[in-house]
């Protein structure tokens, strides 16, 4: 891709081939994000772009683009990438798009530069047919480019590390942590699986997306992950944990992933995993982090075990991903069988009709039933009886199990809904955590 912009700007690809691209982007990444969340960063931002351009599983050099100056000897003034990967919402599987690492200098902001580059990712994601994208970022800034904040996302529970009880000198753990190899890929993907069950959307990696996080990230960047095996007594593995440093907090180590399978349960090993992870941390992070930090989606178990430990707390309130759906039409044709699952032997069991939803900007949406069928999908009149209406993007935080219909109303009075959508929207949207650990 090649785009000429206002100013002499020029917009690219890395696949065009230019090899000052490639060698400046890591300082450019260190150099901005240096500049906007302090010098702790260091050289994080680097070696994840690094990671990003030589062998990573899903991004190529058509993923990556950059805004250059040629009037400054083709200086990359700003930048950002998509990194596709597989979502599973429920049971259906989706191609997403995650837009990542936007950042523009400090000298060519408000210039329109990350408007330009969203448009050439959403170019490129169609390409690869996504109809869906997500991204995590900065309050509101991502509204303006079609997305939405729905869907859990950040620090969800807090556990005392530093006020855990030592065990007594001859206590036995039942349950012990080793580092997880690459021979242990098709456990991880049983484990995750089973617990994917669990949640609405879950984040699908591959055996070599899953090799390529235990082997093949540099060691330096934001995102490596530590993993984990979980053994019993007898040396069998029964889940795995994926634990870092939190970067923007350094009082804080950092849970992605506390998973069980069927082999044992959260109650029986918590305990001694807690004390594997604080007997562990001090010497590979230099210190003992005061606090775990557990992101959302965890299971229910855990949040209560935290919830009732002395100085442990679980948040009431989190952040948000931002989610773009392109397509609103194709997005519920793929997630038909999920919507007819849920129809059926619900209080709308075997529903024929019609469910008109709008939108307040003249668009909408009406999906046809027959016997519980989803039959159809059509973008609604300009003019209609609408049996529920969402103003701004508010419905896909139903969608996306975020909200119900009443905790919306509840804000926004002009989420009105009549009595037959009411019972509708919850049968087809229950309120539902999800649990993505994005591929990054």
């Amino acid at each position: 891709m090649h785009k000429l912009l206002p100013d002499g700007l020029i917009l690219r690809s890395l696949s065009e081939g230019h090899a000052t691209d490639r060698e400046r982007l890591p300082t450019f990444y260190n150099t901005v994000f240096n500049h906007d969340e302090g010098e702790h960063v260091q050289t994080a931002f680097g070696y994840w772009i690094g990671d990003l351009m030589d062998g990573h599983p899903t991004v190529t050099d058509e993923d990556i683009f950059v805004v250059v100056d040629p009037s400054k000897d083709e200086q990359i003034v700003s930048a950002t990438l998509l990194i596709p990967q597989v979502w599973r919402y429920d049971t259906v599987e989706l191609p997403v798009g995650r837009p990542e690492l936007v950042a523009t200098d400090p000298a060519y902001r408000n210039r329109g530069l990350v408007r330009a580059l969203f448009d050439a990712v959403h170019e490129r994601s169609a390409a690869l047919g996504h109809n869906v994208l997500g991204i995590t970022g900065i309050p509101y800034f991502y509204r303006q480019f079609g997305y939405t904040m729905t869907v859990d996302l950040g620090q969800y529970a807090v556990y005392p590390l530093a006020s855990l009880q030592d065990a007594k000198p001859d206590y036995v753990p039942a349950f012990r942590l080793r580092p997880a190899v690459v021979e242990d890929v098709p456990q991880l993907m049983t484990w995750t699986a089973h617990f994917a069950r669990e949640r609405l959307l879950t984040t699908v990696r591959t055996a070599d997306e899953w090799r390529y996080e235990l082997a093949n990230r540099a060691p330096g960047s934001t995102q490596t992950v530590q993993y984990h095996i979980i053994i019993n007594a007898e040396g069998n593995g029964v889940g795995y944990l994926a634990v870092m440093r939190f970067r923007f907090d350094r009082e804080i180590f950092n849970c992605l992933a506390y998973v069980v399978g069927p082999e044992s349960s959260y109650l029986a090993t918590f305990e001694d995993v807690m004390r594997a992870v604080k007997a562990w941390a001090p010497g590979h992070y230099g210190d003992l982090p005061p606090m775990m930090g557990f992101g959302t989606g965890i299971h229910d178990a855990l949040a209560r075990l935290i919830d009732r430990t002395i100085g442990g707390l679980v948040r009431r309130r989190v952040y948000s991903w931002y989610m773009r759906v392109v397509d609103p039409v194709r997005f519920i044709h793929d997630i038909t069988p999920v919507l007819e699952a849920r129809l059926e032997n619900s209080g709308a069991h075997r529903y024929t009709g019609d469910l008109k939803i709008g939108f307040y900007d003249k668009t909408g949406l009406t999906l046809t039933f027959e016997e519980g069928r989803l039959t159809d999908v059509v973008l609604a009149p300009a003019s209609g009886n609408f049996d529920i209406s969402f103003p701004w993007h508010t419905f896909w935080n139903v969608v996306f199990g975020q909200h119900t219909y009443d905790d919306l109303r509840n804000v926004l009075p002009d989420v009105w809904a009549n009595s037959k959508s009411a019972v509708l929207l919850d049968a087809l949207f229950p309120k539902k955590q999800s649990w993505i650990i994005p591929i990054a």
